[in-house]
């Protein structure tokens, strides 16, 4: 009669590789610092959550520091939204420009609420782990939605206004309503998806930023 396998052979196979532990590792590290923040959350609870000691853990990550930099690197490694917006943008089509923008916006967000909560954390804890993520990602996208609506105020598309401002106020409807889902825990009070939100966000914007003579037009 054939023998069964060992448990030690058993437990050899069902051990994550090294790349698959690691990305376990980062998704649970992702729930602990939206949880808890970067300074409120200690290596031995991501050890924990992931079945590993802590020195099992730094053979992984050699610092809580280079954990955090790993969930910053994989989310400025991920496609940017203006590379969808690019070619409307030319052609100066504003609703497609600022609709597809805040849908972008509203669906990552969505899919991944707990990297927002970890950005937030980032600015009460005044530390600067984030820094390159801002940099390259969220001061990107303000700088193309305030550059856009310059051009478009030159055009004389958009009123005269103060650009930076604007900028400001289309992506803070988008992120307010998501940090009131999901910070303050109101999804049952906003129930609307991304596309009718996006929709009615875009139409309240333009409605307010198009020049009186192109509302006529």
């Amino acid at each position: 009669m054939a023998s069964l396998p060992s448990s030690s052979n058993t437990d050899i196979s069902h051990r994550p590789a090294g790349e698959e532990r690691r990305r376990q590792i980062i998704a649970e590290a992702i729930r602990c610092f939206a949880a808890k923040g970067f300074r409120g959350t200690t290596i031995r609870e991501l050890a924990g959550a992931v079945g590993l000691t802590e020195a099992a853990l730094y053979r992984y990550f050699e610092s809580k520091e280079a954990l955090y930099q790993a969930i910053i690197d994989e989310k400025i490694a991920a496609p940017s939204p203006l590379s969808e917006v690019e070619e409307a943008a030319r052609a100066g089509d504003d609703r497609a420009v600022f609709a597809g923008l805040a849908r972008n916006f509203l669906e990552s967000i969505e899919s991944d609420p707990s990297f927002l909560r970890i950005l937030l954390y980032t600015g009460l804890e005044d530390h600067e782990l984030a820094a390159p993520f801002f940099d390259q990602r969220i001061h990107r996208l303000r700088e193309f939605v305030a550059g856009y609506i310059e051009r478009r105020s030159r055009e004389g598309a958009f009123r005269a206004v103060d650009p930076k401002i604007c900028a400001r106020a289309f992506l803070g409807m988008v992120v307010d309503y998501q940090i009131v889902r999901h910070v303050f825990h109101q999804k049952d009070v906003y129930p609307a998806g991304p596309e009718e939100v996006a929709e009615t966000f875009v139409t309240i914007f333009l409605d307010g930023m198009r020049a009186p003579e192109a509302s006529r037009g």
